[in-house]
């Protein structure tokens, strides 16, 4: 099983549809389940945009280059929840996307109809197959919404 996104961050104008891609590969004869979440940032990105980070988080990451004080931390500091998953033809929309015009095209992609100012953060393509567990399952995008400058 191999999972790749093409694009490990996307910027995209809040109201704007948004699709983040996803590819997979596998030798499962199993319809795979395709499941999108979303994890929110660790902290805010528009903090560091407008120069407000503080000086202890950058001399951390400067001590670990691979570390990323917005994307690495625990999942319990943060929002995670499910977006989407498909299996088969049928697709089920997570709770908080209910109201949303979400949905899992082609074989692995996620249309995000309007985007909200909360839609940032990271998004995780997992694929689930019951007979090809062997590679990597989960890829994940880095989806940053700006709003009218």
């Amino acid at each position: 099983l191999q999972v790749t996104v093409p694009e490990k961050k996307k910027v995209a104008m809040l109201f704007q549809p948004a699709l983040l891609r996803c590819h997979f590969s596998t030798s499962s004869t199993q319809p795979a389940v395709v499941q999108w979440r979303y994890k929110s940032y660790c902290q805010d990105r528009m903090g560091e945009a407008l120069g407000m980070v503080t000086s202890g988080l950058q001399t951390m990451s400067k001590r670990n280059l691979d570390w990323d004080p917005y994307l690495d931390c625990v999942d319990s500091r943060r929002t995670v929840r499910v977006v989407a998953s498909k299996q088969g033809s049928a697709i089920t929309i997570g709770d908080f996307y209910k109201e949303r015009d979400v949905s899992i095209v082609h074989d692995a992609d996620l249309q995000i109809g309007k985007l909200m100012w909360g839609d940032s953060g990271l998004y995780y393509c997992l694929i689930i197959t019951p007979d090809d567990v062997e590679g990597k399952n989960e890829e994940s995008v880095e989806l940053l919404v700006l709003g009218e400058a």
